[in-house]
């Protein structure tokens, strides 16, 4: 079996993890270039392109931070199995986020966002390793910035659901 010094695995995997992070940026990019601009009294605002093109420039930043640490990163004398890293709990969280994901929309569609959101997050924090208090008070935290951010200050519409809130 082959053996990988854990400092060169670790270093490939963030200069894969970082240029994926790149190449989503550019799709988000494309994508969001085709909304259309905000304009109020021949003043641009922000409007549908500017969420996309903020969380494309922070997945930019993020990639290009993993590939830098990758370049800046002492390598391990400590060798390792590389099938050791691949673990069956391991393959659960990230399947288990996958299907999250995959649910999320319709989630959010039956019961709305804030519910959706707050469960998701909670479920998501649980799933790797954050205990369960934590998990629901980091998920109550974060659905109230977004709602906050997005809903009162820019006004965008949530999926409401059928719960009343």
């Amino acid at each position: 079996m082959k053996h990988f010094l854990r400092g060169e695995y670790m270093k490939l995997k963030d200069i894969v993890y970082g240029s994926t992070l790149i190449i989503i940026s550019i799709f988000v990019f494309a994508i969001g270039s085709g909304f259309p601009n905000y304009v109020v009294r021949s003043k641009e605002l922000p409007g549908p392109k500017f969420f996309p093109f903020l969380i494309a420039y922070l997945l930019i930043f993020a990639g290009v931070y993993f590939i830098v640490r990758s370049f800046l990163r002492k390598r391990k004398a400590e060798e390792t199995n590389a099938t050791s890293l691949v673990t069956k709990r391991g393959i659960l969280r990230v399947i288990s986020i996958i299907v999250g994901i995959l649910l999320y929309v319709p989630l959010i569609n039956l019961i709305g966002f804030k519910v959706g959101t707050f469960i998701l997050a909670a479920l998501f924090m649980y799933i790797l390793g954050v205990k369960l208090l934590r998990a629901l008070l980091y998920s109550l935290i974060l659905t109230i910035v977004i709602v906050l951010i997005f809903g009162m200050v820019f006004s965008i519409p949530f999926p409401q659901g059928f719960l009343p809130f």
